[in-house]
């Protein structure tokens, strides 16, 4: 039986809903209960975002203490606007009705990698894990196919690595014509 986060119990249910949410993530997310509010989500993903702060701000002598504040607004921000994208998406695509506070739960969830995003070298790993635990989730719990969840998840990323392109293209042909070379550019 899996763990899930409750913010009344804090310590228990959070390492809890980690081991559970390592160990075995699929039936973790197959019996994850919707939820009705943002209250329990909303403090795992503040959790999870704090340890990795707390620990870069150790090594830096506290240094990027101001900058904490902003990073988890960026994190919770992104989260929320993501579940919202996801609430679009399955309603438009998938004919699937899902509140924005169990779709936030799922990528809240999802986020739980990013305890490790202190550790060098290790941000490719954190990323490809949170995508598969965001892709057991629309699977395991929400009932879509892999195809459909796959490309939910795909399409977003593949937008906006085009566009990067587009745009640096487009920097790149301004730059040559207004006869810049690579060391004026920067």
């Amino acid at each position: 039986m899996s763990v899930y986060f409750d913010r009344r119990n804090w310590v228990d249910s959070y390492i809890g809903s980690l081991r559970c949410l390592l160990m075995h993530p699929g039936s973790f997310y197959a019996g994850l209960p919707e939820a009705h509010d943002y209250v329990n989500s909303l403090w795992f993903l503040i959790i999870t975002v704090s340890v990795p702060t707390l620990v870069i701000a150790a090594g830096t002598l506290g240094v990027s203490l101001f900058l904490a504040p902003m990073f988890w607004l960026f994190v919770v921000m992104g989260t929320w606007l993501w579940a919202v994208y996801l609430r679009w998406v399955l309603r438009v695509f998938a004919k699937k009705e899902v509140r924005t506070a169990h779709a936030f739960e799922i990528c809240a969830y999802a986020n739980a990698p990013l305890l490790l995003a202190w550790v060098p070298l290790v941000n490719a790993v954190v990323g490809i894990w949170s995508f598969v635990l965001m892709w057991l989730g629309l699977t395991r719990n929400l009932g879509l196919g892999s195809g459909m969840a796959l490309a939910i998840l795909l399409v977003p990323f593949l937008i906006m690595t085009l566009s990067g392109g587009v745009l640096l293209a487009l920097l790149g042909t301004y730059a040559v014509q207004n006869g810049m070379t690579p060391p004026d550019i920067l």
